[in-house]
């Protein structure tokens, strides 16, 4: 097991997990399809701005700014490629607990979420809004998503 971060001890962590298990229940409760996806697309936007990627000008380095952001929340790794029309994004290695606090219904709550962060973090590169990030694969093992139209 990985020592705590600084400042966030087990009990804390509980209480995070006892707080997110609740607000996933209540977002599947109570809101709609899209309400959902909006709602969570835009939590990682907000999860992308923790990470800045000021000074970030090609695919290698992007790869070193995100994966230490990944590593330090354990939260797997990513890689990156140019594709005819945009960026495939592989994302491997998400904690299999995630899935017990979302209700088991990982990929429901984590793909929008997912697809929020990795695309504020092209549209803080200077990717315009007519591009968008996409999931195009989801399974145990990786998350396959494009960014691009």
């Amino acid at each position: 097991m990985a020592p705590p971060r600084p400042g966030i001890d087990g009990d804390g962590l509980a209480a995070g997990a006892l707080l997110l298990a609740g607000l996933v229940a209540e977002i599947r409760a109570t809101a709609s399809e899209a309400q959902r996806g909006a709602l969570l697309r835009a939590t990682g936007g907000r999860i992308a701005a923790l990470a800045p990627m000021t000074g970030v000008d090609d695919l290698t380095a992007l790869t070193g700014r995100v994966n230490e952001f990944w590593a330090l929340h354990h939260c797997g790794s990513a890689r990156f490629a140019l594709d005819d029309d945009g960026i495939l994004i592989t994302h491997i290695g998400l904690p299999v607990t995630l899935g017990l606090l979302v209700g088991g219904r990982m990929e429901l709550i984590l793909r929008p979420v997912l697809e929020g962060i990795y695309g504020g973090w092209m549209r803080q590169m200077g990717a315009g809004q007519a591009l968008r990030t996409r999931t195009i694969r989801w399974n145990d093992a990786e998350i396959r998503l494009k960014h691009g139209r």
